[in-house]
């Protein structure tokens, strides 16, 4: 049974547990007033909670079949030098659906994004795509390392660079967590700087690229 099976079921199960008994044209009784259940408060929210889903960043890192680029900046480019703090990076399970695409995820397997329950999240995704999958993916946040000069532009050192990996980005950053751990490098606390290229990938007549992340000496 897949992961989104699993959590079809469980959603359809959780909705069976809360439907009004029915018994021909008969509706169970409601509860009388003093039979409701009053709701229990929750821990707090905590600083981590309420960062969930936060992704600031000064511009965005697009990649495609051609290179690299840098919000809506011109020209592309074959690569970028970049720090990336691992602790900072916030890692998801995505879905994407129908034509033109869009994308559902979720930071705990609880809720998407969008406020819907997860679970429900995957069952309407499915619907719209019956093949549409939860994926890996993460929220990345690269520092440029030095001044960037492009045709209209200076995009300067310092400056915040987001990219959040599609459903085929995840397999070269897996290599490259793999990367750092043969290094010695711890991949969940430590702060590297790295080149960021770009790779191009085919598959059902159509062409697109995924980043490329290259470990670099400090």
């Amino acid at each position: 049974m897949t992961g989104i099976d699993a959590a079809i079921q469980a959603a359809q199960a959780a909705a069976a547990n809360v439907a009004p008994a029915q018994t021909g044209t008969a509706v169970a009784p409601a509860a009388a007033p003093s039979a409701i259940a009053v709701p229990q408060a929750g821990a707090p929210m905590g600083l981590q909670d309420a960062m969930n889903g936060t992704h600031v960043v000064d511009e965005w890192l697009k990649v495609n079949e051609h290179g690299l680029a840098i919000g809506t900046n011109k020209p592309l480019l074959e690569d970028v030098i970049v720090t990336l703090d691992m602790s900072e990076i916030a890692y998801t399970e995505a879905v994407k659906f129908g034509n033109p695409a869009t994308y559902e995820k979720t930071y705990d397997r609880q809720v998407a994004v969008s406020g819907k329950p997860w679970p429900q999240a995957l069952i309407d995704a499915r619907k719209v795509a019956p093949n549409a999958f939860p994926y890996k993916s993460a929220d990345l946040t690269f520092e440029l390392v030095d001044d960037l000069e492009l045709k209209n532009v200076t995009i300067e050192a310092g400056t915040a660079l987001g990219h959040s990996l599609s459903t085929t980005g995840w397999k070269e950053f897996a290599k490259f967590v793999k990367a750092l751990q043969k290094a010695g490098i711890d991949p969940q606390t430590a702060e590297v700087k790295i080149k960021v290229g770009y790779k191009e990938r085919t598959g059902n007549g159509n062409t697109w690229g995924v980043p490329t992340f290259e470990l670099l000496k400090n």
